[in-house]
């Protein structure tokens, strides 16, 4: 057997991919998934190598393999792919030091005679290609150019140094420009939740695989009956497992956390709600298809101009309050947004309902957002009110004491469906919503409509 040619040839089969991975690293990565809807984590694998489409969005749960596999890539491509530049790019410098440590025993190991630098943190090749880590900083992304970009546990990224990211690669002869995101995904309103749904909107593949998809397979003697993770698993440990997770070790694991962190961070079945500000909201629940019925029409108006103005088209009936539109926009004049407002095919609006501080007059012009609104035939109402009070009228309408829900959005109103899953507290706490520019403007509109919506109609001063 010539060694050196099996080692640097590449493969030409996803099955001659995965001999080449278990005969040089001795890994035997499950290609079969075990759970519904899921990847098996060669599934990776073959998409990093043979590259059927460009940038991929690795969904795992933690011990789940996702830097080990990053780390073997990588290796792939140093060595079948010439002139491959990898960076490697983690959430931290030492999450980025944990492929770095997989990766370069394995090129001393297997390709010591190829190397022709390997520093602290950085190597290269005879062949062309390097790899080299990154810190967590605009500085060290902004400039690059490189064929791949291997970005580990993108949910604890600055998100501007995700956005330069974005921007880095190019394609070579032998290599495709590639940005990779792996991560676990830990709660809603995150940058991971942000990635997946961007990747979903773009057709971006987004592979998915739980701790059942890598869990090492049952011993028959094992008592299903009094096992922990029978809930979890029904006996497809016994059947259809064939990973590396040892059944004790992913005991262990659950005994020592919560069910909603399990179930999060090890099951991959939802981001955790902890923290949310609307926990009950469930699109499955309170997103549909569906025409605008007979009621009251009202419109809910977030002002902004660096920050997006938003507009939000509701029916107020008796059976509750339905989101039928939105218009989200920024950098735009207030006469652009009230042209895009009246082009909308909706009947026109009883009443709007906006911030009190969009009575505020501009120093140059005189007048307000509010005035102009109303001098273009809007009848707006801005009672002041507390975040709070809002809020409450929102979640009152998610789910009422008894379980009846009275707010549906229609499946268009993508921003506000976003905000609505992603608006969260700060992680130090406190009992005001975290005003992060990105899930709040979208609730604001909506609690503005909402505490305005029985208001009199009196004369108002001020504008």
């Amino acid at each position: 057997m010539d060694y050196h040619h099996l080692l640097t040839t590449p493969c030409a089969t996803p099955a001659k991919l995965h001999a080449w991975v278990r005969l040089f690293t001795g890994l035997d990565v499950p290609t079969q998934s075990v759970c519904a809807g899921h990847a098996a984590p060669f599934d990776y694998l073959k998409h990093a190598y043979f590259e059927p489409s460009r940038d991929v969005v690795i969904w795992a749960p933690r011990g789940g393999g996702k830097t080990r596999l990053a780390a073997v890539a990588t290796l792939l491509d140093l060595l079948h792919k010439p002139g491959c530049q990898v960076r490697i790019l983690g959430g931290s410098l030492e999450q980025s030091m944990k492929m770095w440590d997989y990766l370069l025993p394995d090129l001393h190991k297997l390709a010591r005679r190829h190397l022709q630098r390997a520093q602290q943190r950085r190597l290269a090749l005879d062949n062309g290609g390097g790899c080299a880590v990154l810190t967590q900083s605009q500085k060290a992304v902004r400039g690059l150019r490189v064929q791949k970009l291997r970005c580990d546990e993108v949910e604890l990224f600055d998100p501007d140094v995700w956005e330069a990211g974005q921007l880095v690669t190019r394609s070579n002869d032998t290599a495709a420009g590639v940005v990779e995101a792996l991560s676990t995904f830990h709660a809603v309103g995150g940058l991971m939740g942000r990635i997946v749904d961007d990747a979903h909107a773009a057709g971006t593949p987004v592979l998915r695989w739980c701790l059942l998809d890598v869990l090492q397979k049952c011993e028959p003697e094992r008592d299903c009956e009094t096992c922990p993770l029978w809930d979890d698993c029904g006996g497809v440990a016994k059947s259809k497992c064939n990973g590396f997770v040892p059944i004790d070790d992913a005991i262990a694991m659950k005994r020592r956390v919560s069910s909603e962190t399990w179930e999060s961070e090890m099951l991959c079945r939802r981001p955790s709600v902890k923290g949310r500000v609307f926990p009950s909201f469930d699109s499955a629940v309170h997103v549909a298809e569906f025409e605008p019925p007979e009621g009251r029409w009202l419109l809910g108006v977030d002002f902004g101009f660096a920050a997006p103005l938003v507009a939000l088209w509701l029916v107020d009936t008796d059976t509750g309050i339905y989101v039928v539109d939105e218009h989200v926009a920024e950098q735009r004049t207030l006469d652009e947004h009230i042209a895009a407002i009246n082009d909308k095919p909706w009947p026109a609006v009883e009443l709007v309902g906006c911030d009190p501080a969009g009575k505020t007059r501009n120093s140059h012009t005189a007048t307000s957002d509010v005035g102009r609104l109303r001098s273009a035939g809007f009848d707006v109402r801005c009672k002041p009110s507390r975040i709070g009070e809002g809020l409450e009228q929102i979640r009152q309408r998610l789910r009422t004491a008894d379980g009846e829900v009275r707010l549906h959005i229609h499946r268009r109103c993508t921003n506000l469906i976003r905000c609505m899953a992603g608006y969260r507290y700060p992680d130090h706490g406190g009992e005001l919503p975290l005003k992060d520019g990105v899930h709040d403007h979208c609730v604001d509109a909506l609690r503005y409509a909402l505490i305005n919506r029985g208001e009199s109609a009196a004369i108002r001063r001020g504008y």
